[in-house]
């Protein structure tokens, strides 16, 4: 399979992209990538990388940012941090993507527990969260071209998280777990569905 990585130097994704790599064609796009440099909050900048690849078959976003601050600190632009990276950039990414990719291709997507799950100073984090899992399931049903759409929801994840102290109730997840949820998404014949890890 031809596969595009976004974020591929961050916890997650530089772990997908060491894995994957092994048994098929994988581009590495991120901010600072010198050969598939992306910002996932600018438009262009996403379809000028979709531009110089070929057809792929399958896209893993593990990018996007939101604010971290207590709820009574978070101003309206704290907000929008996360709605124009993490929200509007996977959108984004979902709308211009499936012009560039084969029938039948996966598009995966990533949020976390915060999404339904509480931890202090996270608000503005589990608002897009949840909002990608909305966008999910109703996008899904209408991509064409046999085209799939899921996203992937992890916990903490232990290395980059104390193993022993729980983030949002739940204890840390291994990453070679969450590497393999991701890898079975490019396979499953499923869409619109909402992957946890925690």
């Amino acid at each position: 399979m031809k596969i595009l990585i976004i974020g591929a130097t961050g916890t997650i994704g530089k772990e997908i992209y060491d894995h994957l790599k092994e048994n098929h064609e994988v581009y590495a796009a991120h901010r600072n990538s010198d050969s598939y440099p992306i910002d996932i909050t600018n438009k262009d900048s996403i379809k000028s990388l979709f531009d110089t690849l070929p057809k792929l078959d399958a896209v893993i976003n593990a990018a996007g940012t939101a604010s971290w601050k207590h709820f009574s600190d978070l101003s309206e632009e704290d907000y929008y941090v996360g709605i124009k990276s993490k929200l509007m950039g996977q959108v984004n990414l979902v709308h211009i993507a499936k012009d560039y990719l084969n029938e039948n291709a996966v598009i995966t997507l990533t949020t976390g527990i915060l999404a339904e799950h509480y931890e202090p100073n996270t608000t503005a984090l589990s608002l897009v969260n949840g909002a990608i899992h909305s966008f999910v399931n109703s996008a899904a049903k209408e991509l064409e071209r046999g085209i799939r759409l899921n996203v992937v929801a992890p916990g903490a994840i232990a290395g980059d998280f104390p193993e022993d102290q729980k983030f949002a109730g739940y204890l840390p997840v291994q990453i070679q777990d969450v590497v393999k949820i991701y890898e079975y998404t490019l396979t499953s014949t499923n869409t619109g569905q909402i992957l946890k890890i925690y």
